[in-house]
């Protein structure tokens, strides 16, 4: 975990993106599975960097795979694993949809836990909006 977080924050030092990803691990403990390097090579999508996504998402019994990355996930790739792909708009608002109080609730937890500098909701959502959910953004 903590390659991918310097992978995607090359600026973020060691120590911290180690911290994130425990505090991540913590956060969601039950999202790490294991298991899921036998299945690598049947799986077929374009981008074979990305075989190992469809690999822990199968053993993981995920639903959807949520992802910015759209194009290198076809439907037709996911489809024999019962696997949707969404992007983090798309995904973030059914969860409003279901869940309208638990996802404020969240929101504010979130803005309330950032402290340096302090964060407000209506930041957090500014910040959403910059990070490829705009239409949840403005709907919350």
């Amino acid at each position: 975990m903590t390659r991918a977080i310097t992978t995607v924050h090359p600026d973020l030092p060691t120590g911290a993106a180690t911290r994130r990803a425990a505090a991540m691990e913590r956060a969601f403990a039950d999202a790490s599975v294991s298991g899921w390097e036998e299945l690598v090579p049947a799986i077929r999508v374009p981008d074979t960097g990305d075989r190992h996504v469809v690999a822990a998402a199968v053993v993981g019994r995920a639903d959807v795979i949520v992802t910015s990355n759209l194009k290198d996930f076809p439907a037709d790739s996911l489809a024999p694993y019962c696997i949707e792909v969404q992007s983090p708009d798309t995904f973030l608002l059914y969860q409003l949809d279901l869940a309208p109080s638990r996802v404020m609730r969240a929101l504010d937890r979130q803005a309330a836990a950032m402290r340096h500098p302090q964060t407000t909701l209506d930041d957090v959502l500014d910040r959403l909006i910059t990070c490829g959910a705009p239409t949840f953004a403005q709907a919350a």
